[in-house]
C-alpha cells in the first residue's frame, strides 16, 4: 500500500494538461489501497481477537476508521468504474513520457488545484507498464504475474465484454478488479526499484497479487453473463505462486524482529 501511495504520488505532482496520468492512479489510491488496509486490519483482527475490542486501544479505533477510507471518497465500484475507462489504452498502447523521478520535494502544485474539466477519460496514455516488470524478471512470484497481466491484455483483445455485457456492471467489477491489480503491481515494482526493496519481501507480496488475480479470475468465471470464450480464459488464467519456504522464513524473521520495537509517543 505504501509503496504504490508513494510512488502515485511522484504522478500527481508531475502532472499536467499533456500528463493525466494520474487520473488512473487518484482512483486506485482512493480504491484499492483502501480497501486492502481494510483486509490487513481485518486479518490482524482475527489474531488479536478480543482485545480488538478493549477500550483506549489504538486498534479498536482503527477498525472502526479504516471503513470510512473507501466510502469517504466515493464507493469502490464507482472507483472501479472509473478505472474500466484507462484499461485499453494502459494495457495495449503506451505512450512515451519522460522518466518521472521521486517527488519529495517542497513546491507549489498548482496543476492539481486547477486541472480543468475531467473530460476525454479514454483518450489519456499510459507508459508501458511492461518495463517495471522487466526490471524483476528474475522474481519469480514477479514472473508468475506478469504471466496474468499477459493474460489480461490476450483478455481484452479477445474476449472483452461486448455492448450488451458493458451495461452488466457486476461482470464489469469483475474485470475492473483484475485491472486493478496489474496497475497495483506496476506502481509497487517502480516504487520498490527507486527505493532498493528486499527482494526476498517484494516475492512474498507479488504471491498475493497472484492468489488475488487468480481469485477474481475464478469470481469471473462464474458471473451470469459471462461467455464461454471469457470462461475458458478465467480459468487459464489462474495461477499458482511459487512457493519458497525459505524465503517465507526469512521475511516472517525480519517481521518478527520488529515485535517491541515501536514505542508510542508520551
Amino acid at each position: 500500500m505504501k509503496l504504490f501511495s508513494d510512488r502515485a504520488v511522484d504522478y500527481f505532482r508531475s502532472a499536467g494538461p499533456d500528463d493525466r496520468r494520474y487520473l488512473l492512479f487518484n482512483p486506485m489510491t482512493k480504491m484499492k489501497v483502501t480497501t486492502e488496509g481494510e483486509k490487513v486490519i481485518d486479518l490482524m483482527w482475527d489474531v488479536i481477537a478480543a482485545k480488538g475490542f478493549e477500550k483506549d486501544n489504538y486498534f479498536a479505533q482503527a477498525a472502526v476508521e479504516i471503513r470510512s477510507l473507501p466510502k469517504l471518497e466515493g464507493t469502490v465500484h464507482v472507483n472501479l468504474a472509473l478505472i474500466l475507462k484507462f484499461m485499453r489504452n494502459h494495457l495495449l498502447d503506451p505512450a512515451e513520457y519522460a522518466p518521472v523521478p521521486t517527488r519529495a520535494e517542497a513546491g507549489d502544485d498548482a496543476f492539481l488545484f486547477a486541472q480543468g474539466p475531467a473530460r476525454g477519460l479514454g483518450s489519456v496514455r499510459f507508459h508501458d507498464w511492461r518495463p517495471a516488470f522487466d526490471a524483476y524478471a528474475d522474481v519469480p512470484n514477479v514472473a508468475r504475474f506478469r504471466e496474468q497481466a499477459d493474460a489480461l491484455c490476450e483478455f481484452v483483445t479477445t474476449a472483452a465484454p461486448d455492448e450488451e455485457q458493458s451495461r452488466d456492471l457486476d461482470l464489469l467489477l469483475s474485470v475492473g478488479q483484475l485491472f486493478a491489480l496489474v496497475v497495483h503491481g506496476q506502481l509497487i515494482l517502480e516504487q520498490a526499484r527507486l527505493t532498493g526493496l528486499d527482494q526476498d519481501v517484494l516475492d512474498e507480496l507479488f504471491a498475493v497479487l497472484v492468489r488475488d488475480f487468480s481469485a477474481h479470475a475464478v469470481e469471473l468465471h462464474g458471473k451470469g453473463s459471462a461467455t464461454a470464450t471469457q470462461q475458458s480464459w478465467a480459468l487459464g488464467a489462474v495461477r499458482r505462486p511459487v512457493v519458497d519456504e525459505a524465503r517465507t522464513a526469512r521475511v516472517w524473521e525480519t517481521v518478527e524482529s520488529l515485535a517491541g520495537s515501536y514505542e508510542m509517543a508520551p
